[in-house]
């Protein structure tokens, strides 16, 4: 009889510990196939003053000029670009970009120090016009504030209203220009700043790069 109930405690066991095993590998699936929450820094992030910051990881970021910039400035000739080692803070001069005459300083749109700078935009400026954010950043920094900075720019939706608000100021602001401003579907003209005259670049980099 003790030899029959071992077999059966022995059994019950086994039997247990597979109901369980099994309860174990369910929920297991369950959690893996639970979306994972998106890191806080994923996306771009652009400052008012039209510049980008992409996070290639938590120790280091991308930086460049924005769309709106490359639209409403025109080709670029040249830029002046600060050295590494240099400190910059968000808010502050961090490049500039130059065609003749005109000239236009961007302001950092996060703190930290420069550890590398595009040297190919120095030998080719028309690389800022590209779209691929590997190609067309200005400077990669270590930043000193990351998550905290990252909250002062503008991302996702609010971007995309910001974006949306800023084209239609835009068009209001050379409301007397003798050339279309926006396309159809409401996007600026690239290179719109190239039709630009002198007075008007003016007014545009005070209504939009203060």
């Amino acid at each position: 009889m003790s030899i029959i109930l071992a077999l059966l405690f022995v059994g019950v066991a086994i039997g247990i510990g597979y109901w369980l095993e099994r309860k174990h590998s369910a929920v297991r699936r369950q959690e893996a196939l639970k979306p994972k929450p998106s890191p806080f820094w994923e996306g771009i992030f652009v400052h008012p003053g039209h510049a980008w910051v992409e996070v290639v990881e938590p120790s280091l970021v991308a930086v460049g000029a924005d769309g709106f910039t490359k639209s409403v400035f025109g080709s670029v000739e040249g830029l002046t670009l600060p050295e590494t080692g240099t400190m910059i803070r968000q808010g502050e001069r961090a490049w500039a970009l130059k065609r003749g005459r005109r000239h236009l300083s961007q302001t950092a749109p996060i703190s930290g120090t420069v550890v590398e700078v595009n040297r190919d935009l120095v030998q080719n400026p028309e690389l800022l016009a590209q779209k691929d954010t590997k190609r067309n950043w200005v400077l990669k920094i270590r930043p000193m504030r990351l998550k905290r900075e990252l909250q002062n720019l503008l991302h996702g939706n609010v971007l995309r209203r910001w974006n949306q608000a800023v084209k239609e100021q835009l068009a209001v602001t050379l409301t007397t220009a003798e050339f279309p401003v926006l396309q159809e579907g409401g996007e600026i003209k690239p290179d719109l700043g190239n039709d630009l005259t002198p007075e008007q670049w003016d007014q545009v980099a005070r209504e939009f790069f203060k």
